[in-house]
């Protein structure tokens, strides 16, 4: 039911690495420039260190800057990976993937799932549960109630409040609830028609739904408004391997997925580039060309 994948070689990769707006940029994080084929943002800047983080759309590096500090650190995490590197960037990454499965429309997707997630889609079917369009603040609100870490929940209130506020026709929040409205479980998806992909930005689930399997028939309901909006893929985020270690907290998680016909993808590599700058300081890097905020 799961599969390796290199995006590099696999014929839809375009559609299968992370989008530039749904990269988990907090709010907080200050825009500097946007140009024709992408953005980049600060995550730190002092007179010592900055740190910039440019994002693009294709394989063409962004802009140059010139160092605004004594170190100047730029990442850029492109969605294609170049297949000739530019001159002074290096490679790095940690071995991360992501769950992606292609949507079939020619037959019913489910047939790719395991048997186990076909029978928890069946009793929630039968349950009477509800499936209604909610919003993020219904999500924060019932949250208590639900199996979330604090930690996982701040981080998914921030993702998904960064994407509505640049992209709100593109969030949506899947509730499913009882007979009397009560929330049985949240699934918060964002949708990208620039890759054809619909991302998987968090969700929780309740005591009672978890009984009637409120998450999967949560992800089923997800698969449909995402094949009927003709995208090609829904990506469930980061995961572990086949051999991860079973006391990593996440592995529950990962498991869960690959009952979804997924394929592990592996992430495009972040591309660095340092540089030091010891005379001749700038204030503020010198930018051409490029729409400065």
């Amino acid at each position: 039911m799961v599969r390796d994948v290199c995006p590099l070689l696999h014929p839809h990769h375009a559609s299968i690495t992370a989008s530039r707006w749904i990269v988990p940029v907090a709010a907080r994080h200050r825009s500097v420039a946007a140009f024709a084929h992408g953005h980049t943002v600060a995550l730190f800047s002092n007179r010592l260190l900055t740190w910039h983080r440019s994002f693009t759309r294709t394989a063409d590096e962004p802009p140059p800057f010139d160092p605004p500090s004594f170190i100047y650190i730029h990442e850029w995490m492109p969605d294609v990976v170049p297949r000739v590197p530019h001159d002074n960037w290096r490679g790095f990454g940690f071995s991360q993937k992501q769950g992606v499965a292609f949507l079939k429309t020619d037959v019913d997707f489910t047939r790719d799932w395991s048997a186990q997630a076909r029978r928890q889609l069946k009793i929630f079917q039968r349950s009477g549960a509800q499936l209604r369009l909610g919003t993020l603040e219904e999500f924060v609100s019932s949250s208590a109630r639900s199996y979330l870490p604090e930690a996982v929940l701040h981080h998914t209130i921030d993702q998904a409040t960064t994407v509505r506020a640049e992209h709100p026709e593109d969030l949506e929040v899947l509730v499913a609830a009882d007979a009397g409205g009560e929330a049985l479980g949240f699934f918060i998806a964002a949708y990208c028609a620039e890759v054809a992909q619909s991302y998987y930005v968090g969700g929780c689930y309740t005591a009672a739904g978890a009984r009637v399997h409120a998450i999967t028939g949560l992800v089923n309901w997800w698969f449909e408004r995402s094949i009927a909006r003709g995208l090609a893929s829904v990506n469930f985020g980061d995961m572990c391997g086949p051999r991860a270690i079973s006391v990593d907290p996440s592995v529950g998680y990962s498991n869960f997925k690959t009952h979804f016909g997924i394929h592990r993808v592996w992430r495009p590599q972040t591309l660095w580039k340092i540089r030091v700058r010891l005379f001749g300081l700038q204030e503020t890097a010198e930018l051409e060309g490029i729409e400065v905020y």
